[in-house]
């Protein structure tokens, strides 16, 4: 372990603030030395386009033991690039076993930078490569971009973001943070130098390109996607903000939610029929006799009893004056112990029916004192 700490404290002299070095807090014993590597450019670090942080994590016995190693964090770099400089970096480990490792691993990274001092990749924008006379810009957070591409980014990113703000209110306005442009691969925040960037030129290979054509390939692909499309619409699998806004999503059970569909669709029903006005229901009245008449009926009842003398007290026929049908309308349901209203309005038409029974009233004293008179023989 003195060979590790002798290291450390060399790196820590040498790289000062550029090494990061986490210990154990127990033993004080380091288990991470952390570095960030860039190609040898002199003093002009503008043109340092690409880099990789290496991580060391020295094991039980080192320099015995070799180290395991990890490349994070790359930066301009593509897969096969990076392999590359995995490959160099386990060959020197299985070269320098027994001795401190860590310097050479960074003089391997640093090498294999220099000497490929150039993004490469594709550009996230075009996906296109980057070839020599293009201009390409190197963000803070080290991500690659034509210098072209990069323009039309943040032309399209105002505009989002205008839009966006034309949708508020004025007072949320007021409070929204100002623009502020972002990395398109990562996200983090990017200097907005649009008036220089907009005269790059575009680059060579999108110049290049041959002029797009639909191939066979791509209407198979276009029908088969649309199929994919109605079908998923109809399972309402395709989002539609416009048509979002009125779904409710329910965690009922399918057959709780067909019971109560049913339900749902009988309720309006009843309610459509029972707002189709009833037909009028009139009570036909029935001819009263006068008083004349019902003192010769009487008489003649009388007469055929035999000639009695009690009084016989017949009811008035003004009680059988009124019939009424069995359905229940609004014009005889419990007729004369609520109010008549039909569909919010007074019951105009209910005036005969007080008429007859007012009439009856009058004539039942003529009844009585009929039937009190002597019968006539």
């Amino acid at each position: 372990m003195e060979a590790l700490f002798d290291e450390v404290e060399s790196l820590e002299a040498i790289l000062m603030d550029d090494v990061r070095i986490a210990r154990n807090p127990e033993t004080d014993i380091p288990e991470i030395i952390e570095t960030t590597v860039f190609p040898t450019v002199g003093e002009d670090t503008e043109r340092q386009y690409i880099c990789v942080t290496l991580q060391v994590l020295p094991s039980t016995g080192y320099p015995d033991v070799s180290p395991t190693f990890k490349l994070q964090k790359p930066r301009g770099l593509d897969d096969a690039r990076l392999a590359e400089i995995k490959d160099a970096c386990t060959k020197k480990l299985s070269e320098s076993v027994g001795f401190p490792v860590v310097f050479d691993l960074i003089e391997v990274i640093r090498e294999h930078l220099t000497g490929s001092n150039l993004p490469s990749g594709q550009c996230v924008v075009c996906l296109y490569g980057f070839q020599d006379g293009d201009e390409f810009t190197k963000t803070e957070c080290y991500h690659y971009l034509h210098s072209y591409c990069l323009a039309r980014h943040l032309v399209a990113s105002r505009r989002n973001y205008n839009e966006e703000q034309d949708k508020l209110p004025a007072w949320q306005r007021k409070q929204s943070k100002p623009f502020e442009p972002v990395c398109p691969v990562c996200r983090e925040p990017i200097k907005d130098d649009y008036d220089h960037l907009r005269t790059a030129m575009p680059p060579t290979e999108l110049e290049m390109a041959p002029e797009f054509h639909l191939t066979e390939e791509l209407r198979h692909l276009q029908t088969r996607m649309t199929s994919l499309f109605l079908h998923q619409k109809s399972r309402g699998g395709i989002i539609d903000a416009g048509a979002e806004e009125n779904n409710v999503i329910s965690l009922a059970p399918e057959e709780q939610l067909s019971e109560e569909q049913k339900n749902s669709e009988d309720a309006v029903d009843s309610t459509s029929r029972s707002d189709i006005p009833a037909e009028p229901h009139f009570v036909t009245p029935v001819q009263q006799p006068n008083a004349q008449t019902q003192r010769q009926q009487v008489s003649r009842s009388n007469h055929h009893r035999g000639g009695s003398s009690r009084n016989h007290s017949h009811p008035s026929p003004a009680a059988s004056t009124q019939r009424y049908t069995n359905e229940s309308t609004n014009n005889n349901y419990s007729h004369h112990n609520r109010r008549h209203y039909n569909r919010g309005r007074r019951h105009h038409n209910h005036g005969h029916h007080h008429h007859y029974q007012q009439q009856s009233q009058q004539q039942a004293p003529a009844n009585d004192q009929t039937s009190c008179s002597p019968s006539t023989r």
